[in-house]
């Protein structure tokens, strides 16, 4: 038996060392992962369609000089509602911000009057933010580091704002996101406004909200 064996392991040596001598380079083969990466759809929605209005204001409601009339806040609610659970943050576009009277990462223009004159600004700020219809906290960064809190102030192009978890410094995960929209208007003087009105001007403030799946 053991004669057997050594005899057909010979053959086969022979065999090997002959292919080794008369065959051609060997092709190369390819290796590839695939997969896809899906992301939900999402339906946005928001209370009067996201149109904050101030309604008619009068000559009586602008300040002299410099001197800014904060108008009453006005609240929106809106709802964000995913067809799987995700990560869910946002970043805005100030569509009039050459308008804007103040400089600050939280100020938004509201349209130009009289030329180059200014109506004044106005804030947004994240309220009552709910996860899958469970409280949550807000958060802005400009940066990959989240700091929750209750409450958030929108801010410029280069922050990023979202819902994170009531326990840690992490996104919350969820399929319907929920916050109130806060607007505050700040009607700026009659000298920020080039001088007095003499004719209609409508406020046109106006923020696109970009949202993203994730930091």
């Amino acid at each position: 038996m053991s004669k057997v064996q050594l005899s057909l392991a010979t053959t086969v040596l022979a065999l090997l060392s002959a292919g080794a001598v008369h065959a051609g380079p060997i092709a190369p083969s390819t290796l590839k992962v695939t997969g896809s990466l899906d992301v939900p759809a999402c339906l946005v929605t928001a209370g009067d369609d996201g149109v904050y209005d101030y309604g008619s204001l009068g000559p009586g409601d602008i300040r002299t000089g410099t001197t800014y009339n904060v108008l009453p806040a006005i609240s929106k609610a809106w709802k964000i509602e995913c067809e799987g659970d995700t990560y869910l943050t946002f970043k805005v576009t100030d569509n009039a911000a050459a308008s804007a009277s103040a400089v600050g990462s939280s100020y938004f223009g509201m349209g130009n009057v009289n030329g180059t004159g200014k109506l004044g600004y106005y804030t947004v700020t994240m309220r009552n933010p709910k996860v899958n219809g469970t409280a949550s906290n807000v958060f802005a960064t400009s940066t990959t580091a989240i700091t929750r809190a209750t409450t958030a102030a929108v801010q410029q192009s280069s922050y990023t704002m979202g819902w994170a978890q009531t326990a840690a410094n992490l996104q919350q995960i969820g399929r319907v996101f929920e916050t109130d929209l806060d607007v505050v208007a700040n009607l700026a003087g009659s000298q920020t406004m080039g001088g007095p009105i003499t004719e209609d001007a409508k406020l046109e403030g106006s923020l696109t909200l970009n949202f993203a799946y994730g930091l």
